[in-house]
């Protein structure tokens, strides 16, 4: 991760690469007048540059500590050898905030997974999947926001996006990591079988060491608690998903799936 100079401007106090070439007080700028994709807390901007593109994400007041936490958590997840997009610029003003990465290249987890290829290959995929979080929970990171779009696969890495929300805490590893599994698997993908969900978890229980019994509680708290997010965010009835079960709930092109009802 390259060295960041304090920067000020416009009332802006801040961090930049000034290898990166940048103006950080223009990608404010740019991302002025509504442009860009706008979520719950912020507004993002893709744009090109000398070395390549970049992410812009403004965050309104009050959010704009987010920059700094997304900053200091992409530079912890470095040094402990974990991936995260390179950081040039961040800064606040007054309760704004901003944020420019670098783009981390290759493709999002849901593309990568459902895109077709040999089957020995996605389901080795699927197990550096498994064993990417669980080094992510033993480096003690539990990220804010773990859903497949916010994992990038870059070869033979995976990226660990928006870290804004990501906190880094044992003890919060303890009581909150596995709801880390739940945000990736609350997802329908395409080609994604039932048998495919348990090698990622075979693979993150062997990350963390844990038992077979172990293993087996966690799956079964996985099932029940995916099922809870699937009804609440996709409103489905609680006894319809009872009726129909995990595997029909979850299953690619099923009656369940929101992408096939599209």
């Amino acid at each position: 991760m390259s060295a960041l100079a304090p920067w000020q401007a416009e009332g802006w106090r801040g961090w930049v690469d000034a290898a990166a070439g940048i103006d950080p007080a223009a990608c404010v700028a740019a991302v002025a007048g509504g442009v860009g994709r706008a979520s719950r807390h912020a507004r993002t901007l893709s744009l090109s540059a000398a070395g390549g593109a970049l992410f812009v994400k403004t965050y309104p007041a009050p959010g704009g500590w987010r920059a700094t936490r997304a900053l200091r958590m992409g530079q912890a997840l470095a040094a402990a050898g974990l991936a995260a997009p390179e950081v040039v610029a961040a800064a606040r003003r007054g309760g704004a905030g901003l944020l420019v990465t670098r783009d981390a290249g290759g493709e999002d987890l849901l593309a990568a997974v459902a895109r077709p290829v040999r089957l020995r290959e996605k389901r080795a995929l699927l197990r550096r999947l498994g064993a990417e979080v669980a080094r992510l929970h033993r480096a003690g990171f539990v990220h804010g926001d773990l859903v497949p779009p916010n994992m990038q696969v870059v070869g033979e890495r995976f990226v660990f996006l928006d870290n804004d929300r990501t906190r880094r805490s044992r003890l919060l590893v303890r009581l909150v990591g596995r709801r880390n599994l739940v945000q990736l698997g609350r997802f329908v993908v395409p080609g994604v079988t039932l048998t495919d969900r348990a090698r990622v978890l075979v693979a993150y229980a062997a990350g963390r060491g844990l038992s077979r019994r172990a293993r087996g509680r966690l799956a079964r708290w996985l099932v029940a608690k995916t099922i809870a997010r699937r009804c609440a965010i996709d409103r489905i009835p609680e006894a319809t998903a009872a009726e129909a079960g995990f595997r029909e709930l979850m299953r690619s092109g099923g009656p369940f799936d929101p992408w096939a009802a599209r």
